[in-house]
């Protein structure tokens, strides 16, 4: 009788000879996850697709397509501080033209990537990483009912909208508008808006005032509501512990109108209902309050 013997995968490069494997309905969504979040890790995609399913199965379709050429890989440790991944996922030339073909003529001729988007400093990669954490708490929490529908716009789509507004403690300066990303949540006879900031305890107090700041003296110019046709916002942050988050809330408290402002930490979002649950806290009240 003839031993067969189980070939082990490389590591930290891809297999020659990749395993056979047929791409499944579930391959395709993951690889449009990676496409529209840029990098995830193998926790976030298991949350977005496997929540069901086994770590061991999640694990085995994202060796598959990455040794099949649809997934390029960030091979190091990645420290989140919230859930850290010796591995996050990214689009590879491969997967990008499967994206093209999952799509339209016309999306598929806005679709924009190269391996560049790839090769970013680990400070880029960490906070992209906290972003989809909370996006993906988003996510799961809309799937949880049908009342609402969940739009997003990420950093790079939010900065080119360019909105700045003057700085009236700086003669001549300007304060830029430009939180990790803009959302709202969109339902039958409501919509709720928020910018989202996520914070990891690298911002001095006084950069997190002046960004404070620029919220107020954005709504009370009045190009807020001309943007986005509502007076309606709620600017949430997300930070890294619950004594960061005090800190912030008494920066927030020292600028003047800052009402519209709400705290919460990873540790928080992580396991509960991001939307219903109450998870916020405000700059004028102990108890803990949900978004809608």
């Amino acid at each position: 009788m003839t031993k067969i013997t189980k070939t082990r995968l490389p590591r930290y490069r891809k297999a020659k000879t990749p395993p056979p494997m047929r791409l499944t309905d579930r391959d395709k969504r993951v690889v449009e996850a990676v496409y529209q979040l840029r990098f995830l890790t193998r926790d976030q995609i298991k949350q977005l697709e496997f929540e069901e399913g086994s770590m061991t199965a999640c694990q085995r379709r994202l060796s598959l397509l990455y040794h099949n050429g649809y997934l390029s890989a960030v091979h190091k440790l990645v420290p989140t501080g919230y859930g850290s991944s010796k591995r996050a996922y990214c689009l590879s030339k491969k997967g990008a033209a499967l994206i093209s073909h999952l799509y339209g003529e016309k999306e598929a001729r806005q679709i924009k990537w190269n391996e560049k988007h790839n090769k970013v400093e680990s400070f880029f990669i960490e906070h992209t990483l906290a972003i989809n954490d909370v996006r993906i708490a988003f996510l799961k929490a809309v799937l949880g009912t049908e009342d609402y529908s969940l739009f997003w716009f990420n950093e790079q789509e939010v900065k080119a909208w360019k909105e700045k507004i003057d700085d009236p403690e700086n003669s001549g300066k300007t304060l830029p508008i430009t939180p990790d990303s803009f959302l709202y949540l969109l339902g039958k006879d409501k919509k709720a808006y928020f910018f989202l900031e996520v914070d990891r305890a690298t911002e001095s107090n006084r950069r997190w005032r002046d960004k404070i700041r620029g919220y107020v003296e954005y709504v009370k110019s009045g190009k807020y509501q001309e943007r986005f046709k509502t007076s309606a916002l709620r600017v949430l942050t997300i930070t890294t512990s619950k004594e960061r988050m005090n800190n912030l809330i008494k920066t927030t408290q020292s600028a003047e109108n800052a009402y519209f402002f709400l705290f919460a930490t990873f540790g928080q979002i992580k396991d509960k209902n991001i939307i219903f649950n109450p998870v916020w806290k405000s700059t004028d009240k102990e108890d803990l309050k949900s978004l809608l």
